[in-house]
């Protein structure tokens, strides 16, 4: 296997779950594609031809409404997957798919995705849970949407895309944090209101970097159903 794309399968999910020999067959067909901040990996309602896993950087995923606004649906970091499910029915992609920072994507054959998992059925489960699981993800979004307050909802963003880097829990925001605000359905002064909030609750914002340094007292916020109810953002 190429190097590069041994290691970006080993990082995914999906992927890592994989017989060895799946795994083989998938990454040596597959390619690198990197991507400029702002470049389209593919667009709404067009054909599934690849499906895609997250090396490096941020991937948004969108519609455009017919007032001609973006509604964001989902922001995707390394590791996590784009598309499989489209691909597994050979129709269409269902939101578009742009960079939102500069990314690296390893590019699968939805061909050989098919071809995969007709010669492993175990495999076909292990993408089936991780569609069941990403159902999961948007409902979790919905109820948060519809029941959270503005700082919870930054407040789960950040558990949800923190990682451990040197003994740190961060979260890496190498673009626009109105990007964000937009994700989460608040105004930008409302992200940058619920940022300053979260300074008591363990959460230091820089610029391009934001650092958990209390996550059970950001977890606690997350599931206050009183008190932090009454900042609405």
């Amino acid at each position: 296997m190429k190097p590069d794309l041994t290691h970006a399968a080993q990082r995914c999910p999906v992927l890592s779950k994989a017989r060895p020999d799946t795994r083989k067959l998938l990454v040596e067909s597959a390619s690198l594609r990197r991507l400029d901040r702002s470049d389209s990996l593919f667009l709404h309602e067009t054909h599934a031809d690849q499906c895609f896993v997250i090396v490096f950087g941020w991937i948004k995923l969108y519609r455009i409404l017919p007032n001609g606004s973006e509604a964001i649906i989902r922001m995707h970091t390394a590791g996590e997957t784009l598309a499989f499910a489209d691909c597994l029915r050979d129709g269409q992609h269902q939101t578009g798919a742009d960079a939102a920072s500069e990314a690296t994507v390893l590019c699968i054959p939805a061909a050989l995705l098919r071809e995969a998992i007709a010669s492993d059925p175990d495999f076909g489960r292990i993408l089936l849970t991780n569609s069941f699981d990403q159902i999961d993800s948007l409902n979790e979004q919905l109820e948060s949407l519809k029941c959270q307050t503005a700082i919870q909802r930054v407040g789960c963003f950040l558990r949800r895309h923190a990682r451990l880097r040197e003994g740190r829990l961060v979260v890496l925001l190498p673009f626009e944090k109105g990007l964000v605000a937009s994700y989460l359905g608040i105004k930008p002064e409302s992200l940058s209101r619920a940022l300053g909030r979260l300074k008591g609750h363990g959460v230091r914002s820089g610029r391009e970097e934001i650092e958990i340094s209390d996550p059970a007292a950001l977890d606690a916020l997350i599931h206050d159903d009183a008190g932090s109810l009454a900042y609405t953002g």
